[in-house]
């Protein structure tokens, strides 16, 4: 008997946690979909020529070791650059394609992680990408959800 308090609490605590995960990510996905960056991604388009090779990236008020993308366009494959102390390492593969918006009724190039290598977590991710000017994208983050996604986010990339 004893042992039911502790458990009770714990799963209150953990039922907490949850919602307010809940709540944090529909508050980020609220604002994402009202930020400027949104009009600025609905006004871009495929990019031309298409994303080859490495790419700076930059996402405003981050400052952790994604430091951009590496794309493979022969394959339509690539990997994110991370930034460690032994230098740049490659991590979080990812396959490419066209195709519309998850959010959107615009084309734009799909960066999908839901690949065997990737972890459980990130398989859920879905970036989108278009071409703001040119060698210069503007991308959207999505988290799947089932059949019901979120917007948590953009970033850029610059060659």
């Amino acid at each position: 008997m004893r042992l039911i308090k502790p458990l009770k609490w714990i799963a209150i605590a953990v039922v907490a946690i949850v919602f307010a995960g809940v709540v944090v990510l529909i508050w980020r996905d609220f604002w994402s979909r009202r930020s400027p960056n949104q009009a600025r991604f609905t006004q871009g388009s495929i990019p031309q020529p298409m994303p080859d090779g490495d790419y700076k990236g930059t996402v405003s008020g981050y400052s952790g070791s994604w430091i951009g993308k590496t794309f493979h366009l022969m394959t339509a494959t690539g990997m994110n650059r991370m930034q460690s102390g032994q230098g740049v390492e490659l991590r979080y593969p990812f396959r490419t394609w066209i195709g519309q918006g998850m959010a959107d009724p615009i084309q734009v190039v799909k960066i999908d992680y839901d690949i065997p290598e990737n972890p459980a977590y990130l398989r859920a991710i879905l970036d989108e990408i278009v071409q703001v000017e040119p060698n210069h994208f503007l991308g959207k983050v999505h988290l799947r959800l089932g059949p019901a996604h979120l917007t948590v986010g953009y970033f850029e990339l610059r060659k």
